[in-house]
């Protein structure tokens, strides 16, 4: 079947989509046999009702039934190679037809003699336009990282395209689990230059509510260093042990942690309310070992000072984020009934959705 097919020159593109049967009438598929799916009861031979069957289109049936027959004869060609492009276009979630997609290209670049370089790049320009309109769908990512994975150097066109999908969806969780991947299969250059620091700076300055941004900025910093640690930690490792062992060879650089410690704050200060460079502030702070009660009085500045009262309508309260903080700043000097009245405000009034985590987080001022 694989002669036949190799023998036949195959048209790179798949024909326009069509309610009818294609390959059934097409003469490059005619010495296949397809294998029908076979939806019903255990045992059953042939096609048949089933309790509950998927309503499959025609097309996308019989596109698969030739998909388990090249798969079953490990048929690794070009029209093959087509044949997935075609049922991608029509159910790119099916990651069998991604994996043998994969399988078929590493096979046709050995036998037709194509660099990886090359072969990897082909595929990525034509993986492009499926992102741009499957923007949620995991096993694009997955083939781009494998793809990738397979280049020696680092592909220097990729933090462009990352931007640009990005631009359709900042806080697309696929896209930021591949770019941390990115990082640290190609360290250098994106975590041994400000490359990705300005880039992670410039999507925070667009949206300073970018939860996902702010987590590759602490990742940039800090976690692919304590990712590694943790790895090579014998028998692996849980990451606040590592941290406080200063386990795996972790390095605190003051003028690293001082730069976001001063960076958070900028943003803090023009966004209060806005709890992503809160998370982040704590994050640094715990990286570095810095106690919270140092950020005592920067905190009390958004609360109206020392000894404000918490539950006036004065406008001096500008942070609901700023008052738990000082809840457990004053917990730790032991202030606890000055603890307890930072509780008190956020569940009577800044914070009333979640007033039961409130009085909860009160009553365990008694067994501290």
């Amino acid at each position: 079947m694989a002669d036949a097919a190799a023998s036949t020159a195959i048209p790179r593109k798949p024909k326009a989509k069509s309610k009818e049967p294609f390959y059934a009438v097409s003469p490059l598929w005619k010495d296949v046999v397809p294998i029908p799916l076979i939806d019903g009861p255990p045992g059953q031979k042939d096609p048949g009702p089933a309790l509950a069957t998927i309503a499959y289109s025609v097309r996308y049936s019989e596109a698969m039934s030739y998909l388990r027959a090249v798969m079953a004869a490990n048929e690794f060609s070009r029209r093959a190679l087509d044949l997935t492009e075609d049922i991608i276009g029509m159910n790119p979630a099916h990651y069998t037809v991604w994996l043998y997609r994969a399988k078929i290209l590493r096979s046709l670049w050995d036998k037709e003699g194509v660099s990886v370089e090359d072969g990897v790049g082909e595929e990525l320009e034509w993986l492009e336009g499926v992102s741009e309109r499957n923007l949620k769908n995991y096993q694009i990512w997955h083939h781009r990282q494998l793809l990738v994975s397979l280049l020696p150097t680092f592909p220097a066109n990729e933090p462009e395209f990352i931007t640009h999908i990005l631009s359709f969806d900042a806080k697309n969780y696929h896209v930021w689990t591949y770019r941390q991947w990115l990082c640290r299969r190609f360290p250098d250059p994106l975590l041994t230059t400000d490359a990705e620091l300005r880039a992670v700076d410039a999507l925070i300055h667009e949206d300073v509510r970018n939860n996902s941004a702010w987590n590759h900025r602490y990742f940039v910093c800090f976690g692919a260093e304590e990712l590694a640690a943790i790895e090579n930690s014998p028998g692996g490792g849980i990451r606040k042990d590592v941290l406080a062992s200063g386990g795996g060879g972790l390095v605190v650089d003051e003028d690293v942690v001082a730069r976001e410690v001063n960076y958070a704050k900028d943003h803090i200060a023009a966004a209060p309310q806005n709890p992503s460079p809160w998370n982040y502030l704590r994050g640094v702070l715990k990286r570095a070992a810095i106690p919270v009660t140092d950020l005592q009085v920067f905190c009390e500045g958004f609360v109206g000072g020392k000894d404000a009262d918490l539950l006036s309508d004065s406008g001096a309260v500008r942070s609901s984020h700023a008052i738990d903080w000082l809840a457990d700043i004053y917990r730790l000097d032991g202030k606890v009934e000055r603890s307890k009245a930072c509780l008190d405000a956020l569940g009577s009034k800044w914070d009333p959705i979640r007033r039961k985590y409130w009085d909860w987080r009160a009553k365990q001022l008694a067994t501290d």
